[in-house]
């Protein structure tokens, strides 16, 4: 080793700042604002730029040809890792892509594989489910027949699979990563980062994937989109499962409801609210509760003034009447138990005519 663990920890801190945008919901803004920040844009962009980097990479490409595959094209715009990345398709013999990487921070390369563990887990107290265009997230058992009408006792445990990084090659594999490795050490004068050096944890930093806690020297010198060491089960989350609205109560269905027309309303009015995925997702513990209500309600009526969005300016008239009916409705509930229902019939009213408007300006 070049240097003493002290000493990486010194070269990461010149490139993440210590502490800086750590709580609970990291501030990445906060953190990109930072000198290390810049420092770490400026060595990405630096590195793309280097001509030992692509050279090497042809000469890897002439000896072993269509197996190589550039990781790193994003450098010249400054974009993630500490590292060059590329890998060479061992698929068709060992299953497995082989991984290069040789960081550009410190003079350290490492060369490994993936690997995939099994871990049975008890499924968490929550559930997920596709309703009316949305994805509720539902912080309940998923065996609490007061939200699921038939529990599927079958669902108690479920299987995660999860990939890691290992260092230990198969010999077919340890032939390339000899090859190769000899020229990665020639060309930019760097030798082999041992695991147990890698692994170790960087306090008061975090990066774009990994939260404070997480983050090793490998993430920080190199990149994280690996998982640098076997999870643990106590490390892995089941996760909700996912029930089909057909075996919801009919109480949990009417909260849906109301939940759906009025989220509905409410992000067809914000522009910051993207749809670039298939489903919208919602947070309930399966009531309906008036504060919660209230608050969004508040939030439509000041979007609504001045529409920002196209969608809420062509239907402005439609949210301005379906809100009105809303909040009467609201003012007349005491706000306890399930939604009355004069307010689970004028949700399913509106999202019968929303959602059908909605798929009628769908592309084809």
């Amino acid at each position: 080793m070049k240097h003493s663990i002290d000493r990486l920890l010194d070269i990461v801190y010149r490139y993440y700042p210590r502490g800086v945008g750590i709580t609970d919901d990291v501030d990445e803004q906060l953190r990109s604002q930072t000198e290390e920040h810049a420092r770490l844009v400026a060595a990405q962009i630096q590195a793309s730029k280097d001509e030992r980097w692509q050279s090497m990479l042809r000469r890897i490409d002439d000896r072993f040809p269509r197996m190589l595959m550039n990781r790193s094209l994003h450098l010249t715009t400054g974009g993630c890792d500490g590292c060059y990345s590329f890998t060479i398709d061992l698929r068709k013999s060992t299953g497995e892509l082989l991984w290069f990487q040789i960081s550009f921070l410190a003079p350290y390369y490492i060369v490994h594989r993936s690997c995939t563990t099994e871990i049975v887990k008890q499924v968490s107290d929550l559930f997920v489910v596709v309703f009316r265009g949305l994805r509720f997230i539902v912080d309940r058992s998923p065996f609490d027949p007061g939200f699921v009408s038939r529990p599927d006792d079958s669902i108690r445990f479920v299987n995660i699979r999860k990939r890691y990084v290992v260092f230990d090659l198969s010999p077919e594999e340890q032939l390339y990563a000899d090859s190769i490795s000899r020229d990665i050490e020639a060309t930019f004068g760097c030798e082999r980062m041992p695991p147990e050096i890698g692994t170790v944890l960087v306090p008061d930093v975090t990066t774009g994937v990994r939260l404070p806690g997480e983050v090793r020297l490998y993430d920080c010198l190199f990149s994280d989109e690996h998982t640098w060491v076997k999870p643990s089960p106590s490390e892995v989350s089941a996760g909700g499962v996912d029930i089909e609205a057909s075996n919801l109560t009919d109480s949990l269905i009417a909260v849906l409801n109301v939940l759906a027309a009025l989220y509905h309303i409410l992000w067809a009015l914000m522009p910051e609210v993207q749809s670039g995925s298939s489903y919208w997702v919602v947070t309930t513990d399966g009531v309906l509760r008036r504060e919660k209500v209230l608050e969004a309600l508040a939030k439509i009526r000041m979007l609504i003034k001045q529409p920002k969005t196209a969608r809420g300016i062509a239907a402005r008239r439609e949210l301005e009447a379906a809100t009105r009916e809303l909040e009467a409705l609201v003012a007349s509930w005491d706000g306890e138990g399930e939604p009355p229902a004069t307010m689970v019939a004028w949700a399913c009213r509106f999202l019968d005519s929303w959602l059908v408007d909605s798929d009628s300006e769908a592309p084809s």
